[in-house]
């Protein structure tokens, strides 16, 4: 008895042609082709000296394998190349063209070892090779490079280069041009969410004709999917100390001027009413309401104001805490409304006119640490604590500032650290996209990290060019800063001379402008959502920036692909068990405004698709994915009678005649490669059974053959063209 491991398995019968930037004919590169001891189309040797044992597992492999390579080398040769396994198939190359040799690989033994892949040709002087590191777990390695001559005898190669381990290698491909890989197992951080702010603009818009005002809180909040929104926690909520006892509150003497919908009123900010209205145009709700406190009250600060910065008069962290509470207790009871973040203060590192609180990372930590407690002891532990919301995301040269810094300082302190739930940023000084966002990753220490606030500040630009901004500081801080969440600066504002920096904005005229910063953010917000994963994804293009996410059920993987460079063409993957690829588009072209396009195609099996990238784009792939093929389908079976039954033609194209050696009563079953039933037939007596496979995809199959009298079955492969 054995398990046979039924899954999803890659078709490369088929051969392309270059020129079209299809599959390399690298057939077999998936091993399924190995049986026993017999490597067709690979060859494996130990030279001069050299030992190794050859063979296949089916244990312990990839999602949508059945069989990989094995090789435990126990001795080396005289030379590197002596043990090694190598294509037998000679594929075509073109010169001056691109090629990636794509494979998954791993080593028991040690937790890294080396082995070198190598490209060569009939042409002299044609060897290619690079030496790559291979870790204990499965992993995705790849290795681009370019041949100098066209050639018609081309083989791919594997060298092993450490005695002492067992090497495990599956999945090879060569794919031509450009190349995207994803590798959804290879699984990192969850997704929190995308939002905006709706600070200082809410009087605006309530200012506006019922009318409009409804049209541009419909594209926020209803058109675009968002599930996170921030707004102020005013200082002027306690206008004086409402006693000397800052652990009694007098709820009296605090002022909802702002927070309500008083047209009476010249401090009325609409707020709550703006925040019940963003709830109840969303479609799926929002999963984070975040307060954020500018600066605390001016009389609890050194320069008695709320603007030009300040600090918080010594001793005043109880008082502070007790504002805060104040506001979260009476965003419930007066709107209901359930604030679910608080952040005690808005860029720390950065002195400014308008209303704001200098405060050192100590002195955050103190205010943190009192407020942490705070909440405790008024049940609200369940509100989380955002800090330090800093101006840039990191300051090599300033050890100041920069949300980086200020983590590494305040993270010295265990009980500091245990207080903050979310490590949260801003990107403004991050311009020319250089900020290392992985020393914000490494500082957070594997807290949440939340983009608050970002925006090309006073544009009037409404291109691509503008946009790219959005695309280059999410794909960075998903991919390199273990980021989380982002939030863009606000979701609308009034358009003026000055220009404007909000997903949607509206003119003097009362005409709402879409600029291509909000399309882009739709790529995002509507298709990502929260718990979807970051996962592995790469390019060899330095000018595409790529990004890519997995599905908490493994049903959708979601590709962005930005090209700020030259219009080109790609060979993009196509996951194992994809059945469907959608495809939007937000381009400079006016038209492109996260448009569904219906240009991409790819068969079932197929490793990757084309996809034609103009510059200044943003494209998005969403890949269905039948999640079966990813679960561990098996079908145990017994060889007691294999060689008694024969299956002919195989590959087949309309009909395959399964033909039996004894009489007997059989039940015969057909699967799909990933385990799943496609019908299920009995037959008795008889020496034939003939399938018809005309109608079945292109792929390979199993039939599963079960005698009713001998306990026995067993099941055998096959491959409809």
């Amino acid at each position: 008895m054995y398990i046979l491991r039924v899954f999803l398995l890659i078709n490369l019968i088929s051969v392309f042609q270059l020129t079209s930037q299809n599959q390399l004919p690298i057939e077999y590169g998936e091993m399924e082709s190995i049986e026993n001891s017999f490597f067709s189309y690979w060859q494996t040797q130990a030279n001069n000296g050299g030992n190794a044992n050859f063979s296949i597992t089916t244990n312990n492999l990839i999602p949508g394998s059945t069989k990989a390579l094995k090789s435990e080398i126990i001795s080396l040769g005289d030379n590197n190349y002596d043990i090694s396994t190598s294509s037998q198939y000679n594929f075509e190359v073109i010169a001056g063209q691109k090629y990636t040799v794509s494979f998954y690989a791993k080593i028991d033994g040690a937790s890294s070892r080396q082995l070198k892949v190598i490209f060569r040709s009939e042409i002299d002087n044609s060897f290619q090779g690079q030496n790559i590191w291979i870790t204990d777990s499965w992993q995705r390695y790849t290795h681009t490079f370019t041949v100098n001559e066209s050639g018609n005898s081309n083989q791919l190669k594997f060298w092993f280069l450490n005695d002492g381990v067992t090497y495990y290698l599956d999945e090879v491909s060569v794919i031509p041009g450009n190349y995207v890989n994803i590798t959804p197992m290879n699984t990192h951080q969850s997704i929190d969410g995308f939002g905006a702010g709706i600070k200082r603009r809410t009087e605006d818009l309530y200012n506006l004709e019922d009318d409009l005002r409804n049209q541009i809180e419909a594209y926020c909040f209803q058109d675009l999917e968002v599930n996170m929104i921030r707004f102020f926690v005013y200082h002027d909520l306690e206008p004086s100390n409402d006693n000397n006892d800052p652990y009694v509150l007098d709820d009296s003497q605090l002022d909802w001027t702002r927070y309500d919908s008083d047209p009476n009123q010249s401090r009325t900010r609409y707020v709550a009413e703006a925040l019940q209205n963003a709830f109840s145009l969303s479609n799926n709700g929002f999963d984070h309401v975040i307060g954020n406190c500018n600066s605390a009250p001016g009389w609890l600060k050194t320069n008695g104001q709320h603007n030009n910065g300040g600090t918080l008069i010594s001793g005043g962290e109880s008082e502070y805490s007790e504002f805060l509470i104040a506001f979260l207790q009476g965003m419930k009871s007066r709107y209901n409304i359930d604030v679910t973040a608080i952040s005690p203060t808005n860029e720390p590192d950065y002195e400014v006119s308008y209303e704001s609180m200098n405060t050192s990372p100590s002195e955050l930590s103190s205010i943190i640490l009192n407020l942490n407690g705070r909440l405790t002891s008024a049940e609200l532990d369940h509100v989380k604590i955002i800090s330090p919301e800093c101006f840039r995301v990191e300051n090599s040269n300033n050890n100041s500032n920069s949300t980086t810094n200020y983590i590494n300082s305040m993270f010295t302190s265990p009980s500091v650290e245990a207080a903050v739930d979310v490590v949260a940023t801003h990107t403004y000084a991050d311009a020319q996209h250089n900020a290392n966002w992985n020393s914000l990753k490494v500082a957070a220490q594997n807290k949440p990290v939340w983009v608050t606030e970002s925006a090309n500040l006073n544009s009037t630009d409404q291109s691509m060019t503008d946009a790219a901004n959005y695309i280059k500081w999410m794909l960075r801080g998903f991919n390199e800063g273990g980021m989380t969440a982002y939030m863009m600066h606000l979701f609308y504002e009034e358009a003026d001379a000055g220009g404007y920096s909000s997903l949607v904005a509206w003119d003097a005229n009362g005409t709402i402008i879409l600029p291509k910063r909000y399309h882009t953010f739709k790529h995002f917000s509507n298709l990502i959502k929260k718990g979807y994963r970051v996962i592995d994804s790469q390019t060899i293009e330095g000018e595409l920036m790529v990004g890519a996410f997995l599905s908490p059920d493994q049903s959708k993987i979601i590709l962005q692909l930005f090209n700020e460079g030259q219009d080109q063409d790609f060979s993009i993957d196509v996951p194992i068990g994809a059945t469907n690829i959608s495809h939007y588009v937000t381009s400079d072209t006016e038209s492109d405004n996260y448009s569904l396009y219906e240009d991409v195609s790819f068969e079932l099996g197929s490793r990757y698709t084309n996809l034609s990238i103009p510059s200044m784009s943003l494209h998005t792939l969403v890949y269905t994915i039948d999640s079966s093929v990813l679960a561990t389908n098996t079908i145990e079976i017994s060889n007691a009678f294999e060689n008694l039954i024969t299956l002919y033609p195989n590959p087949t194209d309309e009909n395959t005649t399964l033909k039996f050696h004894e009489d007997d009563q059989y039940s015969i079953t057909l699967y799909y490669s990933d385990g799943r039933k496609i019908y299920e037939t009995q037959i008795k007596n008889k020496k034939t059974y003939d399938l018809k496979t005309s109608e079945l995809s292109s792929g390979i199959y199993f039939i599963k053959i079960q005698s009713k009298t001998k306990s026995s079955d067993t099941v055998v492969k096959f491959i409809k063209k």
